[in-house]
């Protein structure tokens, strides 16, 4: 839902957003749901600033109960550094302010409920925001490292799911809370267990659509640059192209190399774009000796 347009940048706010404002709301606490709202703003516009920094052009927002995603025309999805250091930026802001606020409540300088709250509050962000899965920044960073050994699908995959099942925790620590009438946070942990298992599902579906995106602007930049960095995948002519195509990863252009021999055939060298466009005329599970 979008809420505001400024300078052609679209804010937008996830339905679990509202209700988790909701429901601080009908507990009475107000003042504690209109903080959240303002830090998750801050983290957020932290993300969007660093991504414009780095050169990228920014879409707009998109707001979560504890977090959110920044929406870039360019990608950085799977660049190592530029990926890791968006990601970092929404904690490292709720980390300064932590650090900022504590230090004035040492100080005597701001005391009281709202101030706890506000530390609290950015621990919290910071912390939950951290945990290495996906959506969150924390996930965002282990995928930017470890996409190039294990590809930017398959990772992307597993750090999904694993957010999944972490959502399967909170709504069974949800229903145990329940059962011993222990009422004080259960709509949050079953609103972040559908938000997991929905944004999960999202971030596996679109992987390989950004991973096409991702081809194409691997060839515009190998044009522009001249050379780009390589790797070699050595596969059987039997192994299906949605098979390569999860291995492959944005910094690296790959050569797919099919050994020789009588159990082979000929022998033979496809590029990483041969093959995407093999497996969207023949099909993912095509495999790659009939290209």
């Amino acid at each position: 839902m979008e809420i505001a347009r400024i300078q052609g940048l679209s804010i937008k706010v996830h339905p679990t957003f509202w209700l988790v404002l909701l429901a601080y709301g009908v507990l009475g606490l107000f003042t504690q749901a209109l903080l959240i709202f303002l830090l998750v703003m801050g983290h957020e516009l932290a993300h969007l600033l660093t991504a414009k920094a780095y050169g990228f052009q920014v879409n707009g927002l998109e707001l979560y109960p504890f977090g959110g995603a920044a929406h870039c025309e360019d990608l950085f999805e799977g660049r190592k550094f530029e990926e890791s250091m968006i990601a970092l930026a929404g904690p490292v802001f709720n980390l300064l302010l932590l650090f900022g606020a504590q230090a004035l409540r040492w100080e005597g300088i701001w005391t009281g409920p709202v101030a706890e709250n506000f530390v609290q509050f950015n621990f919290w962000l910071a912390v939950f925001n951290l945990t290495p899965i996906l959506p969150l920044d924390g996930g965002r960073v282990i995928r930017a490292l470890f996409s190039d050994a294990f590809g930017f699908v398959q990772t992307t995959k597993f750090l999904a799911r694993a957010g999944q099942f972490f959502g399967m925790i909170l709504a069974i620590s949800g229903l145990t809370m329940l059962g011993k009438g222990a009422y004080e946070g259960i709509a949050t942990c079953f609103l972040l267990a559908g938000f997991f298992w929905v944004s999960g599902q999202k971030e596996i579906s679109s992987a390989r659509i950004t991973f096409l995106r991702q081809i194409t602007h691997k060839k515009e930049e190998l044009l522009h640059k001249g050379m780009m960095k390589g790797k070699a995948v050595t596969v059987t002519v039997e192994t299906p192209l949605i098979r390569i195509v999860e291995e492959l990863t944005p910094d690296r252009y790959a050569l797919i190399h099919l050994p020789g021999g009588e159990a082979f055939g000929i022998e033979r060298t496809l590029t990483e774009t041969q093959v995407v466009e093999g497996m969207l005329k023949k099909g993912i599970h095509c495999p790659v000796g009939k290209l």
